[in-house]
């Protein structure tokens, strides 16, 4: 169950972005609870029942209070994700890193709205000790420590894990910057390529050797010295 507030002034835009995302969710196998709120007071008050994992909002809504509201229920659920409409004509406020990690959507379509909805789902899920990614028609979580690498494929990422190959939508820079809060460390070895320093048996200067035999190719020295420090800091250790 995944807990997901909305909070905006109309009950157009209420009513729109419940049905969207719930239907995005519920054809994904996720079960959701939903909360509405009008304002900031009542997503104040609303929040000392029920902490929302993803919170859907107006970030300048009452003249910024919704933002503030925000925040303050960030502080009391520090895994919330915030998911926002962006504006050109809106200059990010300073305050906003408090709300991190926060998704701004380019515009309401539901191509946009459910491309979001399951990146904030993926940054709720947060968990140090797996990966979470979505391969229709349901989520699946694989355990970092037996992922061996990730490779890309035009708009396709491959996982290559214990369990064999598995392939789903997302961009290889984004997964990197998913991985960098597990307890795995993910190199960067080639624009397609993102390993598990773990499976590293060996390395030169144009390639690396993984622990079954396999050899992935190093596109950049700045990516061989990544991992010569690594080695060597891990020997040093």
């Amino acid at each position: 169950m995944i807990h997901i507030t909305f909070c905006y002034e109309t009950d157009l835009d209420l009513t729109y972005m419940k049905n969207e995302i719930t239907k995005c969710f519920e054809q994904r196998g996720v079960c959701v609870s939903a909360c509405c709120c009008h304002n900031a007071a009542e997503l104040l008050k609303r929040s000392s029942s029920q902490l929302p994992d993803i919170l859907f909002y107006d970030l300048n809504g009452e003249q910024g209070l919704m933002r503030k509201a925000a925040i303050a229920v960030k502080k009391k659920q520090q895994n919330m994700v915030s998911v926002v409409f962006a504006q050109k004509d809106t200059t990010a406020a300073m305050e906003d890193i408090l709300l991190e990690p926060l998704f701004a959507v380019p515009n309401k379509s539901r191509k946009q709205l459910w491309t979001y909805a399951s990146l904030a789902y993926e940054a709720a899920m947060k968990d140090e000790d797996t990966f979470t990614y979505y391969r229709r028609p349901s989520y699946i979580k694989t355990a970092v420590q037996d992922i061996q690498y990730f490779v890309s494929e035009g708009r396709r990422t491959h996982i290559v894990s214990a369990d064999g190959c598995n392939t789903f939508y997302k961009k290889l820079d984004e997964v990197e910057t998913l991985m960098q809060n597990k307890n795995c460390q993910f190199l960067r070895i080639h624009k397609s390529y993102l390993v598990n320093a773990s499976y590293i048996a060996g390395y030169s200067r144009n390639s690396i050797k993984l622990t079954n035999g396999e050899h992935l190719r190093i596109s950049k020295y700045a990516y061989y010295k990544n991992i010569v420090e690594l080695i060597r800091s891990s020997s040093v250790s």
